[in-house]
């Protein structure tokens, strides 16, 4: 929560630190939450991380991807929400590479 500009700062110094340190970051989010989130669909910092975006269209596939955030593609795509696999609850995803 808080303004665009705050969550900025917090998801650049992350972003930044990830580098830093070495560690494997990625983006969890879809247009919409990014929008919401920094103000603009436009805003594309990190947008070299690999993109896990949220599109609840029950569709194991990118062919519903629209660019945001400076991604032109993504990695990995959340198709479906709270199903009931072997009585436990997931979320169901699609990689064309995982």
């Amino acid at each position: 929560t808080g303004s665009s500009s705050n969550n900025r700062a917090w998801y650049e110094d992350l972003v930044d630190s990830c580098d830093k340190y070495g560690v494997d970051c990625g983006v969890y989010s879809s247009a919409s939450q990014w929008s919401a989130i920094f103000g603009s669909s436009s805003y594309s910092y990190g947008s070299y991380l690999p993109l896990w975006y949220a599109h609840y269209d029950n569709k194991a596939s990118f062919s519903d991807f629209s660019s945001f955030g400076g991604w032109r593609s993504p990695h990995a795509k959340q198709y479906a929400g709270d199903v009931t696999v072997c009585s436990t609850g997931v979320d169901k995803n699609y990689a064309e590479k995982f």
